[in-house]
């Protein structure tokens, strides 16, 4: 159902290192957090209550793509 995703790295305030945010059209989807020794996802409810529907390529797509932006990022710091 849902195809167009976006991901954003960012520096929450709550968070001691970049994450990676991921927004499937405006509404935020998941978030790849590096605060342990390995990566964390985060999956987000939907704001109307509903389940999310998403092709299933498309989200491991949009998984491999934040990790690899943030994981990328991380050995420039």
């Amino acid at each position: 159902m849902l195809g167009k995703y976006r991901i954003y790295l960012s520096s929450p305030p709550d968070r001691n290192k970049l994450v990676a945010e991921i927004f499937f059209g405006d509404v935020q989807w998941a978030e790849i957090n590096q605060e342990r020794s390995v990566l964390e996802i985060e999956f987000y409810p939907r704001p109307d209550g509903q389940p999310w529907q998403i092709d299933f390529s498309t989200a491991i797509h949009a998984l491999i793509e934040a990790k690899s932006k943030l994981t990328s990022r991380q050995e420039l710091t």
